[in-house]
């Protein structure tokens, strides 16, 4: 990105190829293992937080602090009280804050969250999937209750900020969850949702594809006046279809990544640096990564009792 400028990485451990120092340097930017002593030492105007949920607290105060704006990666939290003592420590600090959801600015989904504004008017019933070939060890941080929080958590939340970004705010979740890999929490889960404007929507997440089939993630929504079909391929949203209920055929619109010479975190970054350029609020905003983590919840809750549950975010 022609426009921002890597100078500097901290790495507690520095177990990359080479050392850290070295692989800062191939990337014109300065190594550092004490993250405190990078924020000392450099001059920036934004940073990349993308250690695991349990480690963030430090880090962000670090930043927050310094007035120095966060990109924070997925998810937001490890529950629902740690979601809301890490919004309450960027919010006392007045913080610039956008979490790490690549999915809501993909132009496919893009076009089609003004097509529901537009044309195809508000989304009545949507279905999605977001399965893929991934079950790290039973060690990873992922599965842990006090880090990551579980494959539901960690990782379906970009499917759940896609979804709530297209139909608005849940209300309610249903889930039943399967654990067949022997991890240690639940890999997989499907679940109905129902949003505040009445809509309802059935998802099914979790780690059981085959990796050859790289055509993930999937959703389609009828609407008000129509309906739309969103298609990816390995992470990103490619194509998008769509007809009003009364038309002759559909319309279309594909953004492969290759030809965009895009990366799943390009367009995101490219808001993110555009928002700290030109004194913006981020569009992923803390409530986003806040509301993400409490549909996780929702969805453990329900599993784990066979009733529904509510989605329960917490107070400010």
């Amino acid at each position: 990105m022609d426009d921002a400028h890597l100078v500097a990485m901290a790495d507690k451990v520095g177990n990359v190829p080479g050392g850290l120092a070295c692989y800062a340097a191939r990337c014109g930017a300065t190594g550092y293992q004490d993250g405190a002593a990078m924020f000392d030492r450099e001059q920036l105007d934004a940073v990349v937080i993308a250690t695991s949920p349990t480690y963030r607290a430090e880090v962000i105060e670090q930043a927050a602090s310094r007035g120095i704006a966060m990109f924070v990666e997925k998810p937001w939290a490890t529950n629902n009280a740690h979601a809301r003592e890490l919004a309450n420590l960027c919010r006392k600090h007045d913080a610039t804050v956008m979490v790490g959801f690549s999915f809501r600015f993909h132009p496919a989904i893009v076009r089609l969250r003004e097509l529901l504004d537009g044309e195809l008017g508000p989304g009545w019933l949507l279905c999605g999937s977001y399965v893929f070939d991934y079950l790290p060890p039973a060690a990873h941080w992922l599965w842990d209750p006090k880090n990551g929080n579980g494959l539901l958590n960690e990782n379906s939340c970009h499917l759940f900020d896609a979804v709530c970004y297209l139909m608005g705010k849940p209300v309610t979740v249903m889930a039943e969850a399967a654990g067949f890999a022997g991890r240690p929490s639940e890999e997989a889960a499907a679940i109905t949702m129902r949003f505040d404007g009445g809509g309802i929507a059935a998802l099914t997440v979790g780690g059981y594809g085959a990796n050859a089939h790289w055509d993930f993630p999937y959703i389609d929504v009828a609407t008000k006046n129509g309906q739309a079909r969103l298609e990816g391929r390995h992470h990103m949203w490619e194509s998008l279809t769509w007809a009003t209920r009364d038309a002759p055929c559909t319309q279309s619109m594909t953004r492969p990544p290759e030809i965009l010479g895009s990366t799943r975190y390009t367009h995101a970054m490219a808001h993110f640096l555009d928002c700290v350029r030109n004194g913006k609020a981020p569009s992923a905003t803390i409530d986003d990564g806040v509301l993400a983590v409490a549909v996780a919840e929702a969805v453990y809750e329900s599993a784990r009792t066979g009733k529904k549950a509510a989605v329960r975010q917490p107070a400010k």
